[in-house]
C-alpha cells in the first residue's frame, strides 16, 4: 500500500489505495516517512471498516445514477447527459464519492481550463455540485459538496453582438435564407423569444395579439405581440417541423455565406430586445414582461446593449 521513494535528495512517501486519489509526502529524514506511511495507512484502514464510511459507492456510479434518475427528467437533458460523458472519461470518477474532495474537484477545473472556455467548465461544475446535492438530500448520503468550497472559473463577459442593418438585410431579404429560416428570423426579431420557444409555438397558442409560451426556460409566461409579430405567425404553419440542432446549423451556414462572423440564432434575441427599449421606447419592467426575466440586472446586464452613441442622441 506504501512505499518509500528518494527524489531531489528528499525521502517520500506514497500511499495508494483502491478507490482514493493517490496520497504523496515528502520527508527530510526516510524514519519521519515510513512513520508517516504507517499512520496514513492505519487511518484508511479505520475508515475502509467504518460502516458508514465503507457504504460510500464509486463517483462514477453516482453520476451514472444522477444521469438516469434525475437528468432524464430535465429538458436540458441532451446537453447534460453529453457533459456527463466527458466527465465519466476523467479518471477520479473511480474515486469513491467521499474522496472526490475539493482538492480533487479543484485539480479538475484547473486541468479542464487549459482546454476548454471557462463557461464549459462551469456547466461541468454544476453538474457535479447538483450531484451532490441529491446524493445528500435524496440518496442519504453524508457528504459534503465539494464543488462549493473551489473558485468558480470567471464568468465570461456577457455578448455584446449586435447585427447591422445591412447584415439583417442579407439574413431576410437575400437569396440564400428558405422561407423557413428566413420567417423564423423574422419571429425572433419581432418577439425576443428563444429558439426553443419559436420551433415550439402552436396556433391555438396566439390569442389576438398576445402569445402564450407554455414551455420557458423558467416558466410559462404570456407575451404580447406586434402587428408584424401577428402577421407572421398567423400565416406561418406551425409548429415549424425543425429541430434546434438543425435551425442552429443553418443559420451558421447562412451567416458564413455572407460573411457575417461571430453570430448566434441567440443574439437576434438580444438585438430583439434592445430594440424593444431604444426604438419602441420599452420601459425596463415591460421589456422584462417579454423576455421572462424575473431580475432587471439579468436584462441590464447581458440583453441590454445600448450603445453610448444611441444615448447621447437622446440627449441631443
Amino acid at each position: 500500500m506504501a512505499y518509500i521513494r528518494k527524489r531531489l535528495g528528499k525521502w517520500q512517501c506514497v500511499i495508494r489505495v483502491k478507490g482514493k486519489p493517490p496520497t504523496t509526502k515528502t520527508f527530510l529524514i526516510k524514519k519521519d516517512a515510513k512513520l508517516w506511511g504507517k499512520k496514513t495507512e492505519l487511518h484508511f484502514f479505520r475508515e475502509d471498516n467504518d460502516i458508514q464510511k465503507s457504504d460510500y459507492p464509486l463517483f462514477k456510479e453516482c453520476l451514472e445514477r444522477y444521469r438516469d434518475e434525475v437528468v432524464i427528467r430535465k429538458r436540458s437533458r441532451i446537453m447534460e447527459t453529453k457533459l456527463i460523458s466527458y466527465l465519466l472519461k476523467e479518471s477520479f470518477v473511480n474515486y469513491k464519492l467521499n474522496f472526490v474532495d475539493s482538492r480533487v474537484v479543484a485539480l479538475y477545473r484547473d486541468r479542464a481550463l487549459k482546454t476548454l472556455k471557462s463557461s464549459s467548465v462551469r456547466r461541468r461544475l454544476a453538474i457535479v455540485s447538483h450531484m451532490y446535492t441529491i446524493a445528500k438530500k435524496e440518496w442519504g448520503y453524508k457528504i459534503e459538496n465539494p464543488v462549493l468550497n473551489i473558485r468558480k472559473p470567471k464568468s465570461p463577459e456577457p455578448r455584446n453582438r449586435r447585427f447591422t442593418n445591412d447584415e439583417l438585410d442579407k439574413l431576410i431579404k437575400g437569396n440564400r435564407a428558405s422561407p423557413k429560416l428566413r420567417l423564423i428570423i423574422q419571429i425572433a426579431l419581432e418577439t425576443a423569444m428563444r429558439q426553443g420557444e419559436i420551433l415550439r409555438v402552436k396556433p391555438e397558442d396566439i390569442n389576438g395579439n398576445t402569445l402564450f409560451i407554455p414551455i420557458a426556460k423558467t416558466k410559462p409566461r404570456t407575451i404580447p405581440l406586434t402587428l408584424k409579430a401577428m402577421s407572421l405567425l398567423n400565416n406561418a404553419e406551425l409548429p415549424f417541423n425543425i429541430t434546434g440542432n438543425a435551425l442552429s446549423k443553418q443559420f451558421k451556414k447562412l451567416c458564413d455565406h455572407y460573411g457575417i462572423e461571430d453570430a448566434h440564432f441567440h443574439d437576434l434575441r438580444r438585438q430583439s430586445l434592445t430594440n424593444f427599449m431604444l426604438e419602441r421606447n420599452l420601459s425596463v419592467a415591460e421589456t422584462m414582461m417579454i423576455a421572462g426575466h424575473s431580475d432587471p440586472r439579468m436584462l441590464l446586464k447581458t440583453y441590454n446593449n445600448l450603445r453610448v452613441e444611441d444615448v447621447a442622441k437622446k440627449l441631443s
